[in-house]
């Protein structure tokens, strides 16, 4: 399994940030106005949170495949990646919308640290003994 730790960002906590995050990438492919009532609160992503209840990150496969919804509104998801330039924007917002699918790596910021299992729980997130 592959993490990346969310980090807050000005009021945005890491809980917030990770969440709206996932959910953001389910909304690529069920916009919210085509969106049935079970959908609502849909995700791509699981959300961990670290025993010290303050850092938060998502689970992902950077294989898994996104389908794009012609309807898709990237805003909201490019607003969660504050240190991207508005050129880096613009450019993943395009990569998207060019697309009828693309796998989530493909849109992971240069600037994001994929970590793997070993490395969380060398950090303190799972209790050694655990198994996931």
């Amino acid at each position: 399994m592959t993490y990346i730790i969310v980090l807050p960002v000005g009021v945005l906590t890491s809980e917030t940030r990770a969440k709206q995050i996932t959910r953001e990438l389910y909304n690529i492919t069920v916009p919210l106005a085509v969106q049935a009532e079970y959908q609502k609160d849909g995700t791509v992503f699981g959300v961990v949170k670290h025993p010290d209840g303050v850092q938060h990150a998502l689970q992902v496969d950077p294989a898994y495949i996104i389908p794009v919804h012609p309807q898709a509104n990237l805003e909201k998801l490019v607003s969660m990646f504050p240190d991207l330039t508005d050129t880096e924007r613009v450019t993943l917002q395009g990569y998207i919308h060019t697309q009828e699918q693309f796998p989530f790596g493909a849109i992971v910021p240069s600037t994001t640290t994929l970590r793997d299992h070993e490395y969380m729980v060398a950090n303190g997130w799972f209790p050694e003994n655990e198994e996931i």
